[in-house]
């Protein structure tokens, strides 16, 4: 057991390392504090009485999510490496779970990251800094399995960004055929600022589409060869 345990570990610290390591990372990063001082900027010399909104966390969190959030497997996929360790160094599912065990260590570290910069640059505002961060860390939970999806059917290394235009046509798409709240309702969005129990129904989406990246494996599977 621990033998396993130990190559799942290996390969999740290998690929975040990858991650934060890379020109991705500090594009993410930069992009991110640069937005977020720009709108506490303009929030703080702004006349009272402010306005009420998310002081740009909202596209900083997202820019930072597109170039941060991946599995890896197009890069792994495209150097020969995932074929490399499943023949020579581990099984596919260890090799699965290590990835998913990468994508929620480094979705987690942007979520503390935001919650502290938001918390320093709104000079302490904690119900701010906890709703937004907890809202954007969800809202991109929710969204792992259509990344690693988009992983999986093209080879690109930014899959988030495939998956935040295909959002963006499919509210197109439902604004065109009814209205795209209904799209917002069904995948929990609807929320109401400052109230978390109306984060219930993402929170209980987000979950469920964590356990069904395990569903995805046949579909992974199918990408490497067979030992």
């Amino acid at each position: 057991m621990s033998g396993r345990l130990s190559a799942v570990v290996a390969i999740a610290r290998f690929e975040i390392r990858e991650q934060w390591r890379s020109r991705a990372a500090w594009i993410a990063a930069i992009g991110f504090i640069v937005l977020l001082a720009a709108g506490h900027w303009s929030y703080w010399t702004t006349l009272p009485p402010r306005p009420d909104d998310d002081r740009l966390f909202g596209h900083a969190y997202l820019l930072a999510a597109i170039a941060l959030l991946r599995f890896g497997t197009s890069r792994d996929h495209e150097l020969g490496f995932d074929e490399y360790l499943v023949t020579n160094l581990t099984t596919p599912a260890r090799y699965l779970a290590g990835k998913l065990l990468a994508a929620c260590a480094s979705l987690a570290a942007l979520g503390g990251i935001a919650f502290a910069a938001a918390l320093a640059l709104s000079l302490g505002e904690w119900r701010y800094a906890v709703w937004y961060t907890v809202l954007f860390t969800l809202v991109s939970q929710l969204f792992l399995p259509a990344v690693l999806l988009a992983e999986l059917l093209f080879r690109t290394r930014l899959p988030a960004a495939v998956v935040f235009f295909g959002f963006v046509v499919a509210l197109a798409v439902a604004r065109a055929v009814s209205s795209p709240m209904v799209l917002v309702t069904a995948l929990g969005l609807d929320t109401e600022r400052f109230a978390f129990e109306t984060l219930a129904p993402l929170a209980r989406r987000a979950v469920g589409s964590t356990l069904l990246l395990g569903l995805l494996y046949p579909v992974w599977r199918l990408r490497l060869p067979a030992r």
